[in-house]
């Protein structure tokens, strides 16, 4: 065993951990390849050719690969590039490692100097000290890490195993209890959903194969039987949820041995199985109904019904999780102010039981294979899994890669190792036809929006590890405006017209009101409901449109986050024309649009009147200088429209691929949208 340091950091190199006084961290291979290059090089310029060499021994990968293997790194090292402690870009020649590196031989040599200057002991006992003292250091770290790892039956977890690497999205993954196969959903823009199937104990088989499922339409893969798999989507065009006969030697599936049907009215987001009952819990909400999830079990022979569990009300459920033969199930509840709480809820009386309090936003949480065992992703660390021993609350970091983890996660059939998958995207912040250079990173920015007084655009970006507001001026690099909470969930972001304020919407579920000249937090307020559609209708007022139940209300608010007036249905939508700030436009329900003066909308009493015209489906809208733009999500369009008086003239239908917000002043038009995407199958490996 070899130790390296450098600055506040200890390289184990056999375990392949990564520590310093605050945390310990197992690096996947990729990075650890990274590692071992720079500290075996260190103030040393590395061109990007030389590392493509080193790592990828040859094999060509793209800049993004390079990037964003070293953001990885960086991130890791909590290192900031504009201000680098260890990796520094050399521009256009590549990067230097600039820390000072020892590795345990070097510190002894020190040491044992100083020995002999000052010691009149005889030379013999001081070589037998050199010799045994590297031994002893090593010894006690692996004492360390034994003790680390006791709540987890002496396990190390220092390494990760790709399991697929075929191009798609994967998700929805499940194992049989007692197998050796993995079963998951992979999703191309060629093929959409296919069930792919691939054995665990066959490593060089990189692919895996594709079950025939051809009167079958795949949404969510729920679990996988002896002899059967349980899922929720289509078959035959019904939607349902369904029992299918499946074996690993399974190469195309048959009709469905038990089903219920008619799905359609219920968005469900995470499930889980009971295969004592074979009923699936699941949480979900009505749709068209606000993002509120309940708790929910399906009796695949009798039906569904909602099952009852008090929360507070503060609390949220997002995930969920039932162990085979296990008479408790887990339940994660998130808050807006970046907490969770897991509850265990008995399944003979229904009483949830809060079991403890972590201060992190879950996004993804099982039941560990041992007792009291919890893994989970967070909001906050989304590239790392993490244990948490539930009796003495301690964690522990049991994979760490460069891509976000999501968004499936469940206990491999070993009964110690863990698959999961990642899903990652890169972001970038563009312009549709042109503008100045844009200052993106190797992390996501997105949601942009025009600077009224200045040139320039605001954005979003987790550059810095969690998202935070930058602005960018035309020949400069972006500045961070204000530091936000790691845990927030930035959806939208508006600007107001004298470049003052922002708002923005945290997770649909609360506003942060953001002092861009003082760079602090002015106010916070709670949204009652499923808050979407931000947008400025003036210096002092701004609107929200908020779904609760199956109600839409449009919001305005002042500066103090007051509530002004409130339009309920059947308008869903506001906007206005900074060229005529005398009028206001309103979307109703039917996607017909509307204009009434700015005065009318503030009173609540709005006169009877015809709409302008009816509009594509959409799900942004902007009006600039006389013209409605509509971006489409789903289809990844944009489309234009002429405002007369009384009509509408359809001027552009274009792709445009703006799925991360998008901003128009003067006819130029900047968006956010993907770059680059990466998503694979994974899997612990304990020792």
């Amino acid at each position: 065993m070899e130790c390296i340091f450098f600055g506040e950091y200890r390289f184990d190199t056999s375990t392949h951990e990564l520590k310093n006084q605050a945390y310990s961290v197992s690096l996947d291979p990729r990075m650890v390849a990274l590692l071992r290059f720079f500290l075996a090089n260190p103030n040393r310029i590395i061109s990007r050719d030389e590392l493509q060499q080193a790592i990828w021994q040859g094999v060509i990968v793209t800049d993004n690969a390079i990037n964003k293997l070293i953001a990885s790194l960086r991130k890791t090292l909590a290192d900031d590039p504009k201000s680098p402690r260890y990796i520094q870009t050399v521009p256009k020649q590549g990067y230097r490692f600039i820390a000072t590196v020892h590795t345990q031989d070097s510190l002894n040599t020190n040491v044992h100097v100083d020995e002999i200057n000052t010691n009149t002991q005889p030379k013999s006992r001081n070589l037998a000290v050199k010799a045994a003292l590297p031994v002893l250091i090593c010894a006690v770290v692996v004492l360390l890490l034994l003790w680390q790892n006791g709540g987890n039956g002496g396990l190390n977890y220092g390494e990760n195993t790709v399991l697929t690497r075929v191009d798609g999205a994967k998700r929805s993954l499940v194992v049989a209890p007692k197998g050796n196969t993995v079963t998951f959903i992979n999703n191309t823009y060629a093929n959409g959903n296919e069930l792919w199937h691939k054995r665990l104990d066959n490593n060089n088989d990189d692919v895996g194969a594709v079950i025939e499922s051809k009167d079958y339409y795949f949404d969510s893969l729920i679990a996988q039987t002896a002899n059967a798999l349980i899922v929720k989507g289509y078959y035959q065009d019904q939607c349902g949820w369904f029992k299918v006969p499946f074996s690993r030697e399974s190469a195309a599936l048959t009709a469905p041995s038990a089903q219920i049907l008619d799905c359609e009215s219920l968005i469900s987001h995470r499930y889980s199985f009971d295969t004592q009952t074979e009923s699936v819990w699941l949480l979900g909400h009505a749709r068209n109904h606000e993002h509120r999830n309940r708790l929910y079990r399906i009796n695949l022979n009798q039906g569904l019904e909602p099952v009852a569990v008090e929360l507070p009300e503060q609390w949220q459920l997002v995930d969920l999780d039932l162990k085979p033969g296990a008479k408790n199930l887990l339940l994660v509840a998130n808050n807006s102010e970046g907490q969770s709480r897991l509850y265990q809820v008995d399944l003979a009386t229904g009483a949830a039981e809060p079991l403890i309090d972590v201060a992190q936003q879950l996004n993804q949480a099982i039941w560990g294979h041992a007792q009291h065992q919890f893994i989970y992703v967070s909001a906050s660390k989304p590239a790392q899994l993490q244990m948490l021993n539930i009796q003495s609350g301690e964690s522990q970091v049991i994979a760490s890669l460069g891509d976000r983890l999501c968004c499936a996660l469940a206990r491999h059939p070993n009964e110690k190792d863990y698959i999961y998958s990642t899903y990652d995207k890169n972001i970038d912040i563009r312009w549709q036809n042109s503008g100045f250079e844009l200052d993106n990173s190797n992390g996501n920015e997105r949601l942009p929006a025009f600077a009224h007084t200045q040139p320039g655009i605001y954005f979003v970006s987790n550059r810095a590890g969690s998202d935070h507001i930058y602005f960018q001026a035309p020949g400069q690099r972006a500045q961070q405006i204000v530091p936000m909470s790691e845990h927030m969930v930035l959806n939208e972001l508006a600007v107001s017209p004298d470049d003052r304020l922002a708002v923005v919407n945290h997770d649909n579920r609360q506003l942060w009101l953001v002092d861009i000249v003082e760079h602090g937090i002015a106010k916070r307020a709670h949204i009652d409901g499923y808050g979407f559609a931000l947008s400025w209708l003036n210096p002092t007022l701004f609107s929200l449109t908020v779904k609760n139940q199956h109600q839409r209300r449009v919001r305005i608010y002042n500066r103090q986050m007051q509530l002004l007036a409130e339009l309920d249905a059947p308008w869903v939508r506001i906007l206005v024309d900074n060229s005529e700030p005398q009028f206001a436009y309103l979307i109703n329900q039917s996607n017909e649009l509307y204009r009434f003066s700015f005065s009318e909308i503030l009173d609540g009493r709005l006169p009877e009147a015809e709409p302008i015209g009816e509009v594509a489906s959409y799900s942004n809208a902007i009006i600039d200088n006389g013209v409605l733009y509509l971006n489409n999500h789903k289809e990844a369009q944009l489309s234009s429209y002429k405002i007369n008086s009384t009509s509408l003239q359809l001027l552009t239908q274009q792709p445009l691929n703006a799925y991360y917000g998008f901003d128009v002043e003067n006819g130029q038009i900047v968006y956010g949208g993907t770059r680059a995407f990466s998503s694979d199958l994974y899997t612990t490996h304990a020792r």
